[in-house]
Parts: structure tokens; sequence; C-alpha cells
């Protein structure tokens, strides 16, 4: 997570978020990664958190407030993490939500460093990679694997929040229509 702080207690985070075709070569076959559930509350803008890591068993519980600005860009938001206790975790577990779990699995390209997440449960077939960045520049210099079919930072459906709340024909039918739309974006002839 970047340093750079807005107020007291929350920091800014730069994210971009990419819709991808395949899993990399090797990537499931490692020990290393997170088991993930969120549980998005309706009508608020937080999120509580379990992550189980896949090598040593150790959970983490955060409960999460992740918003944007008007002011804001689309690779921005201002979040804030209060890590919990089990028992606290608990506590917030009974309260009604909306749930999205996944795997995230930890990947390097040259230059940046990747989360690849690979859905679970009604979103199976979903993968997405995040790249966090301390700052703008960051970016800079990234050139997109191969896997990569496009950067859907700007699209909102694939918001955890949202994709959280959709019913399974919402969910399945909006990430077939935006596949076929990039298929034939990418068929068209390109004008100059």
């Amino acid at each position: 997570m970047t340093s750079q702080r807005i107020g007291k207690y929350a920091c800014m985070e730069f994210e971009y978020r990419y819709l991808i075709s395949d899993i990399p070569n090797g990537l499931l076959d490692g020990q290393t990664g997170w088991l993930i559930t969120d549980r998005y509350f309706p009508d608020t803008r937080l999120r509580l958190r379990h992550m189980k890591s896949i090598s040593s068993g150790e959970d983490v519980y955060k409960l999460t407030q992740k918003y944007r600005t008007e002011s804001q860009s689309v690779y921005e938001a201002t979040i804030t993490n209060i890590y919990l206790s089990e028992a606290e975790y608990s506590r917030f577990e009974s309260l009604e939500a909306k749930i999205l779990k996944k795997i995230r699995y930890p990947y390097k390209t040259k230059n940046h460093s990747l989360s690849i997440d690979v859905f679970e449960d009604r979103h199976h077939g979903l993968v997405l990679a995040e790249m966090e960045l301390e700052n703008k520049m960051e970016v800079v210099g990234f050139v997109m694997p191969s896997f990569v079919l496009k950067d859907v930072t700007d699209d909102p459906f694939f918001t955890g929040g949202n994709l959280s709340a959709l019913t399974d024909e919402e969910f399945r039918q909006g990430l077939s229509q935006r596949i076929r739309d990039h298929a034939r974006h990418s068929r068209s002839p390109r004008r100059n």
C-alpha cells in the first residue's frame, strides 16, 4: 500500500486493474498467495476481509473503507484499514453482507509486481490483475504481459463492491458483453 497519507489515518492508493485472458504458466502451482473472503456491507463503503495464507495458514482480518472523491481519477482511491482480532472479526461477520471469494497470487514482471485474483464460487472464471503503485509515475515503462486482455480500471463493473452485488445472471451477461466488445474493438481497423 502507498505511504501517501490523506488526513491522519487514511492513505491514497494508486491502483490499476486488468482483465486477464489466460492464467500465467505456473502461477497456480506456487505455494504462495492468500485465500480472500470479502464481505461488502450494503449502503456503506465498508468491506470486511478475511485473508488466509496458502503457505503458512496465517489469518489476517481487516475492516476497510475505500472510496473515490470527485477530484480523484479512476486510478486513485482513499483507503483506511483497521486490523482486527479474530473475535472482533466474528462480531462484524454476523452483519448482512454481499460476499466475494478469490485466491490472490503474487506475480512479478520485469519492473512491477501484480496481484492476480482468481475468483471462486459464482464468479468462477473471472481473473483480474491489480497493480498498486506508490505514485502515478511508477506506471511509466509498464509493459502489459501477454496474458492481459485489457485495462479495466475505469470500468466500475470490475470493482469488488459491484461484483459482490450482481446477480449470477448480471455477472455472466456483463462479463460476456465486455469480452465481446473487446474482441469486436480489437478486430476493427484503426483510423489515423
